[in-house]
């Protein structure tokens, strides 16, 4: 006889989650169990199963967990708990069990299995979802042909489908799956699902009650910084209006917190409620208790040895009669993480190796608004680094990985270590920065620390395809750096990939070909001179050459060649961002019917020398990422001098032909050039510039000479290099287009020896990933030139206002487009300079 089992079939019912139960199959003399049997225990014979081929009984009583000859009581839990067992395998999408036969004690159980379908094809449908959009919510999903169609599946895509939309707004976001049977295989389901992202639902009103002290304006302007109300213009759209929960409790927070940073330390939130208003927006009422304004009484430090109470103290920034600021106190003890600039005292004693060190801020007692405050102090042992690892490195050396560390095994620990080894190695850009991971292991029995870098190397060497357009003027560049060669593997060939390469060394060369312009150039960097020191010595050549035809067809020519070496040493004072730069610079210029201008008289043929001393100090702290640098800033002065022939020579200059005079160049030029970067609103970082250089000779009689002089307009093509002037980058106008002083001053001069060029750029990430890093920026630049401090004016600027875009690509360097307009009119124009178009690679400008 053959029963079926009520109890068993209701569970099974309730599990189905993508159709309805069909009922199952009858046999003509089926009957309840409870019809039939008395509740009692059975001994379980067998099992039979049908409904699926994949699993055979013996899987399936694995499965469920019962075993052949054990007790089983009917109803009972073994039953219930093996229905289970078989859901959760997650590998059927119907479960019932029924009564095969019973003799005496035996009782043979009949299991009617379903197999899940799998996955066919997909699509997404709505409002706003095209292709790419589609693509992208089937890889986030992992939902791949031939995944099983489980409860999870379903239950986590109506889950986090819609909460992608809820973040931007739209709170009442779902989906709708349906199904049809898949063409070719009928195993399998095929799956439209809809996508109804609803309308944008914004905060209506938020309203604050009891806050006597501070403005509602205030709380909404400091407190709520990621829940605001609708607005319109400019602050509506740096900052939308639209509620997350997640946000919302985290600006509670920041509430409370600001009331106590203000001296109301007993500030509470009593209730608050979100409801949705007849408009169907959010309205938000918050209500609360100030409680009374606290000051500072005093302060005192209990179990300070390594540091004297007043250089606590000093650190502290607190003193008695202050606003009692709880949050701004706590963190400058180092409670609650601290200072982002490790200016707390937790962070003073962890750069000194008291990596266990406590310091506990305590509330000793209250006289009237006054509260007396304690700052406890464990500082234990100091600890060292124990054992320093990394991995990931494939293609760079260990050697190059193990100096750029400052986490040394056996060095005294220092927390400010570990965020300067993450700038160092992302510098190097050899590893991606964003995947650049650390692992801290502190061992509290020894007094010692451990930790492994984890890293992902990146394409370091390049196909240099350098090109900058702006007007009527383009140049490109075809080269071939790579930034990680290895000078000491050269003559290995089994090295070849398709260079040695591993020791960090950089080796570049360079072809640059204009209409009438070429210029070759090969350099070669050690960053670490003897292996030792952090010292960089850099050594290059350089020939260019400049061949067109004047208007009666006769050749003009100019030859540079040029020769550096150089070094560039990291200092340690004022601190270790900082470094010297000393080199040696030789130039040859050789022209032949080609013009220069040399005060009032215009020389065809001569040659020049210009043999020089270059210094720079430069403090470089803007990462961590240096393709898209997030914080920090790059400051560079540098000074560039010959020597002072004249000061040794009795000659009368006045008398002198112009090529005599300056058979060998004496000048000297100063510049100095400020980034810095700063995260303004999620994302979006503002990088601001400033930047100056002034030209001179060191002899009055002779002034400044006509090469090195300074040309602004345009993307500043291959600065120095073209008849030996300088060219200074400022979009909107062409290049080498502006002057701050007459056209006669300009063109007697062939350029000015003073500029100043100022820059605001925000910056927003597309992507940040390994393959590709994209972002767009939005400008405002101002620059100009002059040639005599007399008509020198920094207020009178060409101005300009564009739009670009950069996409960063490990072969190619650094790909760059931008659209501007330029204000004001250019040295040969009379009216604005209008709208221009530059293309670039690899120029940072």
């Amino acid at each position: 006889m053959k029963f079926k089992f009520i109890p068993v079939l209701m569970f099974a019912a309730s599990a189905h989650f993508y159709a309805q139960v069909s009922p199952p199959t009858t046999h003509k003399d089926d009957q309840p169990v409870y019809e039939q049997l008395q509740t009692g225990k059975y001994i379980l014979k067998d099992i039979v199963i049908d409904g699926v081929k994949r699993f055979s009984p013996t899987q399936v009583l694995r499965f469920t967990g019962l075993n052949k000859g054990e007790n089983v009581e009917i109803p009972g839990t073994k039953i219930s708990n093996a229905i289970k067992k078989l859901w959760d395998t997650q590998s059927f999408s119907e479960v019932e069990v029924y009564v095969q036969s019973i003799e005496g004690e035996n009782i043979i159980l009949r299991f009617h299995l379903q197999d899940l379908k799998e996955l066919g094809e997909v699509k997404f449908t709505g409002k706003g979802i095209g292709k790419s959009k589609n693509e992208k919510l089937i890889k986030d999903n992992k939902l791949k042909p031939g995944i099983k169609i489980t409860q999870d599946l379903v239950s986590n895509l109506k889950t986090n489908v819609p909460k992608d939309y809820v973040k931007k707004g739209y709170a009442d976001a779902k989906i709708a799956i349906t199904e049809k049977p898949n063409a070719q295989n009928q195993e399998m389901v095929d799956w439209t699902i809809e996508v109804d992202k609803g309308k944008r639902i914004k905060i209506d009103k938020i309203i604050f009650e009891g806050n006597k002290e501070i403005s509602s304006a205030k709380l909404k302007k400091k407190a709520f910084k990621e829940t605001k109300e609708k607005r319109f213009g400019i602050g509506g759209i740096l900052k939308s209006s639209k509620f997350i929960r997640e946000k919302y409790d985290e600006d509670k927070e920041n509430l409370v917190n600001y009331y106590n940073s203000l001296g109301y330390r007993d500030a509470t939130i009593v209730s608050d409620s979100v409801y949705r208003n007849q408009k169907n927006n959010y309205e938000i009422n918050v209500k609360l208790s100030e409680g009374k304004k606290y000051y500072i009484g005093d302060i005192s430090f209990v179990g300070n040895t390594a540091f004297s109470t007043e250089a606590l103290e000093k650190i502290l920034g607190y003193k008695k009669g202050d606003i009692y600021d709880a949050v701004g106190f706590n963190k400058k003890v180092g409670e609650d993480g601290g200072k982002e600039d490790d200016s707390d005292i937790k962070s003073v004693y962890m750069n000194n190796g008291y990596l266990f060190s406590s310091v506990t801020p305590v509330e000793k007692s209250v006289s009237g608004d006054s509260i007396n405050l304690e700052v406890r102090i464990n500082e234990g042992e100091k600890a060292s680094w124990n054992h320093v690892t990394w991995n990931g490195n494939t293609t760079t050396h260990d050697h190059v990985v193990l100096r750029s560390l400052r986490t040394k095994p056996g060095a005294l620990f220092r927390k400010g270590d570990i965020k300067r080894t993450y700038f160092d190695l992302a510098s190097m850009q050899f590893f991606d920065p964003q995947q650049i991971k650390y692992d801290i292991n502190p061992n509290p029995q020894d007094n010692t620390v451990d930790v492994n870098w984890g890293l992902v190397e990146k394409g370091s060497s390049q196909v240099q395809l350098q090109a900058g357009y702006g007007g009527n003027s383009f140049i490109g560049t075809l080269g071939l750096t790579f930034n990680n060669f290895s000078l000491r593997n050269f003559l290995k060939f089994k090295d070849f990939k398709p260079v040695p390469q591993g020791d960090g060394q950089t080796l570049s060369i360079q072809a640059q070909a204009g209409v009438y312009f070429q210029n070759y150039g090969l350099s070669f960097t050690e960053p670490w001179l003897f292996g030792t020191k952090p010292t960089a010595l850099t050594v290059s050549v350089n020939q260019s050459l400049v061949n067109y035809k004047d208007y009666l067809g006769a050749s003009q020519k100019l030859n540079i060649f040029s020769a550096s070496a150089g070094l560039n040493r990291l200092l340690k004072w004022p601190d270790d961002y900082f470094s010297l730069y000393t080199g040696l610079q030789f130039q040859s210029y050789n022209f032949n019917n080609y013009p220069f201008n040399f005060g009032n008289t215009v020389e065809y043929n001569g040659t020049a020398n210009n043999f020089s001393l270059n210094l720079g100090l430069s403090r470089n702290s803007a990462g961590y990422d240096p393709i898209f640098p997030t914080e920090g800033s790059n400051i560079e002065a540098s000074l560039k001098i010959t020597p002072p022939y004249s000061l040794f020579s009795k000659k009368d200059y006045s008398t002198m032909a112009p090529m005599d005079k300056y058979k060998w160049l004496e000048f000297y030029k100063i510049k100095f050039k400020a980034d810095t970067y700063n995260q303004i609103v999620g994302k979006l970082v503002l990088r601001t510039t400033g930047e100056m250089g002034f030209l001179s000779g060191l002899n009055s009689e002779l002034g400044a000479p006509p090469f090195e002089r300074f040309y602004v307009g345009g993307t500043g093509l291959f600065g120095g290099r073209y008849d030996g002037r300088e060219l200074i980058p400022l979009r909107g106008y062409e290049n080498a287009s502006t002057t701050g002083g007459t056209l006669e001053d300009i063109t007697q001069a062939g350029g000015g020896t003073i500029y100043n060029r100022f820059s605001m750029e925000l910056r927003y990430p597309i992507s940040l990933n390994q393959t590709a890093k994209i972002y767009a920026l939005s400008f405002l630049e101002g620059g100009n030139v002059w040639n005599s401090w007399s008509n020198y004016n920094p207020f009178q600027l060409k101005r300009s206002i564009g739009v670009g875009v950069r996409v960063y690509m490990g072969a190619f360097g650094l790909i760059g487009f931008d659209f501007a307009y330029g204000f004001d009119k250019t040295l040969y124009g009379n009216e604005p300079s209008g709208w221009k178009t530059h293309f670039l690679m690899n120029q940072n400008l």
